[in-house]
């Protein structure tokens, strides 16, 4: 069964198309790198070898593992954001944010790191969740 779209997510996470018209986002695209917007507030660039890194120890994860990281993240992150990001250490905003949405690519049943499609992940802070809405 679907899970339902929260009415109001905590936040959202999103990983723009390769033909975004952001240039910020075509230019880190362009270095082979993924683009993660925190909250249309922040883009993040997850370089590939920090990418490789993640995902080969999320591969290695139990089940129960992620599902506890993926939860841990997206609180702490709702919460910086919630409060104030301006005053929020950014490495630990978008170090939360990379963790959370690649967990959630992994639990989506992503096998690689060049699976991933452009996507939007809902946070529910009620259910302590994540939603990812996938873009064909």
């Amino acid at each position: 069964m679907p899970t339902a779209l929260p009415e109001a997510p905590a936040f959202t996470l999103t990983c723009p198309a390769k033909d975004s018209p952001d240039r910020e986002v075509r230019a880190i695209r362009a270095r082979g790198n993924l683009p993660l917007m925190i909250d249309d507030r922040l883009l993040a660039e997850i370089a590939q070898g920090d990418l490789a890194e993640s995902w080969e120890t999320a591969v290695h994860l139990p089940a129960a593992a992620l599902a506890d990281m993926s939860r841990l993240a997206g609180a702490r992150l709702a919460s910086v954001l919630e409060d104030n990001i301006g005053s929020a250490d950014l490495t630990d905003v978008v170090s939360d944010a990379a963790v959370l949405f690649l967990l959630a690519m992994r639990r989506a049943g992503v096998r690689t790191p060049d699976e991933i499609v452009p996507c939007t992940l809902l946070w529910d802070e009620e259910k302590r969740q994540e939603l990812v809405l996938k873009r064909a």
